[in-house]
């Protein structure tokens, strides 16, 4: 196997000294008890070294018999044998129910992974761990197990206090009864520079630099560290009947650098007599994987090379003389350049959509549903009656209308019409003596709203375009008195682009009402966040950009901005109401209704971010309206 990746040294001796695989494999991994990986969640270098470690754990396993007994059977014979124990941080421990059916045959990997969207809370894309899931399930001496704290008690934490979280966790067996969440100046330290951006090892001998984070986030950081530590120690007391259990533990590379976290709570049971793994820092292995630029890691044997990299080391680490760990794993970080990333998401986005259109024209659709939705985002009683049939496909998150005065004769253009509901309810404003332009990435909503206009007798003055919102003006040359968008500019991966063709695009003295929904606040890391929140533009970006772009008069109204509202007669959730915390404008092919008709929003979005039912949505997100001005 190719390692797609180096491997360097950090002991103080041999800082920066590069080994081979073999040799990390066969007498730096080999000879331990405990390895802990520091990961960056889902890098496909990092997994592929997973897999080997694991798999070179095993055979290094003494399967001798000694005389080794367990319920009368040698050890080598017994289901309790030696084994390899993994503890993974993707896995929460009250999902330890689906991990053992994964091991005993009742799940295949498919099954695994639908479960796992359906329990626990932890939400990581599983699809890249899918070689190391099966190798480890391949192997009757591998065990897989949940080694995080479920989300829910660092939220308790962060809630109710303390007290409360650590006798809520250590009730629940998740974290030990004697565990108060101390944590040491030199690990806040660490953990606030991971939080501000501040570079720590200027400062390591110095004063903190605030502890804004000290009194609630610095605890619920060490609650996940707590658990990981004891779910590793009771399963060493538990299960290591034999002696000869080892383990492997895989969580963030902010978990265990510098042996904060995890490595420290552990070497804290040294004393343990029950405690046979981890008797002291020798018995452990502490491998930090760190992600450099394309083209840094060429085979290049001359000096500049090598002095490059050991400077990289240094950058990243501060030297032998900080003890980050004792292996580092650099690969190259291959993700896609922002063009092509802005790229793929247009293309998700458009796929989507396309999806929803081309089921549109079908029969079906829950009438009064759509009546409640719309009535609950201060839609008129004119306009829905206006809307009439196609309310049905309404698709946005607030009421663009409701914000900008659209007088009889004025030109209008929709930015991301959709199916065609705003921009039909709009020519009931303007009149026959104005006119609505709608714009919309998807061919097939395009199509069908072209075929609404037609049918309805608008056609003259209501008309839809196929285009990005980014690339307006290779379709259209003309401008507008007021530009409208319901929703669109969610998942508009360049915003600035966005509201520079809207200022192109707008006469002077025009007005835009732009319906969108935004982040308050930095979404946590190693969470799968559905496409659009991870594409939100943040409050704070909105009106320096607009500013720029020479919009006056601007204003982010927030008056109707929580994320989700009881209606008249139903509670509805994320469809076409608005963004929710459990189904985030997420795409997928479940039908709306039993015609076939098909929803962006849909109870396979539901269940693949159930593990967001624990977020505040309404203090991560907000939906507003962005009110701005041309000047005349």
């Amino acid at each position: 196997m190719t390692l797609r990746g180096r491997l360097f040294r950090l002991s103080p001796q041999f800082f920066g000294k590069e080994i081979s695989m073999n040799d990390f494999l066969e007498n730096h991994v080999a000879p331990k008890k405990m390895v802990i990986l520091g990961e960056f969640h889902g890098a496909a270098p990092i997994i592929q070294l997973q897999t080997s470690i694991q798999e070179t754990m095993t055979k290094s396993l003494d399967l001798s018999i000694e005389g080794d007994s367990v319920d009368g059977k040698t050890s080598c014979e017994s289901k309790d044998g030696p084994k390899v124990r993994v503890i993974l941080e993707h896995f929460s421990m009250d999902m330890q129910g689906i991990l053992n059916k994964y091991h005993n045959g009742m799940l295949d990997t498919p099954g695994l992974m639908k479960a796992y969207k359906e329990v626990g809370t932890e939400g990581h894309n599983l699809t890249p761990y899918i070689p190391a899931l099966e190798s480890a399930i391949k192997n009757e001496n591998i065990r897989l197990y949940g080694g995080f704290i479920p989300r829910t008690y660092a939220r308790i934490l962060m809630k109710d206090g303390l007290e409360k979280a650590i006798e809520e966790a250590s009730k629940a067996g998740f974290i030990s009864k004697e565990e108060r969440l101390n944590g040491s100046d030199a690990h806040y330290l660490y953990f606030e520079s991971l939080l501000t951006g501040r570079n720590m090892l200027m400062d390591l001998k110095g004063v903190l630099a605030t502890d804004r984070f000290r009194a609630k986030m610095f605890p619920a950081q060490i609650i996940k560290d707590a658990s990981m530590a004891w779910c590793a120690t009771s399963l060493d007391r538990i299960l290591n009947v034999t002696g000869k259990d080892k383990m492997l533990i895989v969580c963030g590379v902010g978990h265990m650098l510098y042996s904060h976290g995890v490595p420290e709570r552990i070497l804290a049971n040294c004393n343990d007599s029950s405690v046979r793994i981890v008797k002291s820092k020798d018995d452990m292995l502490r491998i930090a994987c760190l992600p450099v630029s394309e083209g840094k890691l060429n085979k290049d044997e001359s000096q500049t090379a090598s002095n490059e990299l050991a400077s990289i080391l240094k950058d990243a680490y501060g030297g032998s003389e900080f003890d980050a760990a004792d292996i580092c794993f650099v690969y190259e970080d291959s993700i896609l350049s922002p063009d092509d990333e802005e790229e793929q998401i247009r293309k998700e986005t458009q796929a989507a959509y396309d999806r929803v259109g081309n089921t549109a024209h079908l029969k079906g659709g829950d009438m009064k549903k759509a009546h409640s939705i719309l009535s609950s985002l201060n839609y008129t009683p004119e306009e829905i009656d206006y809307a009439g049939i196609d309310a049905v496909n309404y698709q946005g998150v607030g009421h663009p209308h409701g914000h900008v005065q659209i007088k009889t004769g004025d030109s209008v253009l929709d930015m991301g019409s959709g199916l065609g509901v705003d921009s039909l309810i709009a020519t009931n404003a303007v009149g026959p003596e104005g006119k609505v332009v709608g714009v919309d990435i998807s061919h097939e909503c395009v199509q069908h709203a072209n075929r609404r206009a037609d049918e309805r007798g608008l056609a003259e003055y209501l008309r839809f375009v196929q285009s990005p919102i980014e690339s307006i003006g290779e379709k259209l040359d003309e401008r507008f008195d007021v530009i409208i968008s319901n929703g669109a500019f969610c998942l508009l991966p360049n915003k600035k682009v966005g509201f520079a063709e809207c200022f192109r695009l707008l006469k002077n003295g025009g007005k835009i009402a732009i319906c969108t929904t935004v982040i308050k606040t930095s979404l946590e890391e190693g969470v799968e966040w559905p496409l659009c929140m991870q594409t939100f533009a943040r409050i704070d970006e909105l009106v320096p950009m607009l500013e720029g772009l020479g919009f006056v008069d601007i204003e982010i109204d927030v008056s109707d901005s929580l994320m989700e509202v009881e209606e008249e007669d139903t509670t509805f959730e994320g469809e076409s109401r608005r963004e929710d915390e459990n189904n985030v404008d997420t795409p997928g092919d479940e039908m709306d209704d039993e015609e076939g008709r098909f929803k962006v929003h849909n109870e396979e979005g539901q269940k693949q971010f159930r593990h967001l039912e624990n977020f505040d949505m309404n203090q991560l997100c907000a939906r507003v309206v962005i009110k701005a001005s041309k000047a005349s």
